[in-house]
């Protein structure tokens, strides 16, 4: 198919990225970096890992201490995160 008119990349790439699967997967793909943003340096240090899977986020943290905090205000974080990502991605946050 043969394009009569020029379109931007700019143009091209938003259509592209407004489709619900792909804008899904971006925002699954910024949830790392929105859990440092939201949490801030010190919890950013005492995690090791994160893995998303069917909306269940589980995040692991070394400090008993951080991880009773984070335990306590883990629905005000489950909200920071989808706000954070622009879409209801985490529907659970899950701390070991």
């Amino acid at each position: 198919m043969r394009r009569t008119h020029p379109v931007r990349i700019g143009d091209l790439l938003s259509d592209f990225t407004a489709s619900p699967g792909v804008s899904r997967k971006l925002a699954e793909a910024r949830l790392p970096e929105a859990w440092r943003k939201v949490t801030g340096p010190v919890v950013s240090r005492v995690t090791t890992g994160m893995e998303l899977c069917r909306g269940v986020f589980c995040v692991h943290l070394v400090s008993g201490a951080v991880r009773n905090e984070i335990f306590m205000q883990r629905e005000a974080l489950r909200c920071a995160l989808n706000r954070e990502v622009g879409m209801e991605v985490v529907r659970v946050l899950i701390i070991k």
